[in-house]
């Protein structure tokens, strides 16, 4: 048990350090042109989106029953999913200023080791044609550095019974700020029991239930602090994400031990931007410093959904409960912790 406890607070802090560092370097990329910018951020950050979208729909429900009126109960513990190896490069398609020798670069959750590469555009400025040209380091991943390689999403989440078999389900993480980061969390369910429906049966140790959720979290990191882009103070990227769940659920809730398992669908929005003020200088043979000014210059929309099935047990020692269970889905998720349930 104190082993357990010492793994979620470490998962906490995981996550506060990793805020930190899932976005540097890549603000370099804007020194190519603003085009071959997206091109680049859409496929460094796009598995990002999916990995936010399976965690925060994981993990609401570690047993298909619900608690009986005004029943309480309190989860702590994480989802990660796992990010598969083909999202863990990208092949960028139609870049125009820049090549790539490789062929291909890492994404948020490749390998590590920046990329040098040249880059070479021209923009017309006050009507005369300017020509950029020069080199950036292109960041590695963060495979080596995050733990099992993946963002995992912390999980607090309320749950109190209502009316008609129904548990309102809260999640909430205050804002947690870290070295110029933060991150926040928010979400609502419900989850109904429809055991009642079937007479006697519900009298049997089987209990299915319905259930149905949203969720929004959000990554902020500030860019004011760098010496990259010249130094207005309204610099920064942000990463948001919102997410819905519905799954149908079955467990067999015995007094030691539940197993449940569950079918279910989950999609998310994601939205990426690197907003702000940027000036970029440019040093360029035979003539001054050159400063090309962006305003606002990378927003990328990005969705994720699909089909998910789920297997799950769970150990009940009087109101408290250990859980761990896994879902099947296109980023495979493994989500475990504690909860503490008064019915």
């Amino acid at each position: 048990m104190k082993n357990l406890i010492l793994s979620i607070i470490t998962l906490f802090l995981s996550v506060k350090s990793t805020n930190a560092q899932l976005f540097d370097g890549i603000e370099n990329i804007l020194l190519t042109s603003t085009e071959d910018a997206r091109i680049l951020a859409e496929g460094y950050t796009a598995p990002l989106g999916k990995t936010l979208t399976y965690a925060l729909n994981s993990g609401w429900a570690t047993s298909a029953k619900t608690h009986k009126k005004l029943g309480f109960g309190l989860t702590i513990g994480g989802a990660a999913p796992f990010v598969p190896d083909a999202d863990q490069v990208f092949n960028p398609i139609g870049l125009t200023s820049l090549s790539v020798p490789s062929g291909s670069l890492p994404t948020i959750f490749g390998e590590g080791g920046d990329q040098e590469l040249n880059f070479s555009f021209s923009e017309s400025v006050f009507g005369n044609e300017v020509e950029y040209d020069g080199k950036f380091s292109f960041p590695g991943g963060l495979k080596d550095e995050l733990p099992l390689g993946t963002v995992p999403a912390p999980i607090v989440q309320a749950s109190v019974g209502v009316v008609f078999d129904t548990d309102l389900l809260v999640r909430f993480i205050p804002t947690m700020e870290m070295q110029g980061s933060t991150f926040s969390l928010t979400g609502f369910g419900l989850k109904h029991n429809i055991m009642q429906y079937f007479g006697p049966l519900d009298k049997l140790p089987l209990n299915v239930s319905v259930l149905a959720a949203i969720s929004k979290a959000s990554f902020e990191y500030d860019l004011s602090d760098s010496s990259f882009g010249g130094n207005s103070a309204n610099r920064k990227m942000t990463f948001e994400a919102d997410t819905f769940t519905v799954q149908a659920l079955a467990s067999i809730d015995l007094p030691v031990v539940s197993a449940f398992a569950g079918l279910g669908y989950n999609s998310g929005d994601s939205q990426f931007d690197v907003s702000g003020d940027y000036s970029i200088d440019y040093d360029i043979a035979g003539l001054p410093t050159i400063s090309r000014v962006l305003e606002d210059p990378i927003s990328i929309a990005s969705e994720a959904s699909g089909v998910m099935g789920i297997v799950g047990a769970r150990l009940n020692l009087l109101f408290l409960k250990i859980f761990a269970n896994y879902t099947i889905q296109e980023y495979n998720t493994l989500t475990a912790g504690i909860s503490f349930n008064f019915r």
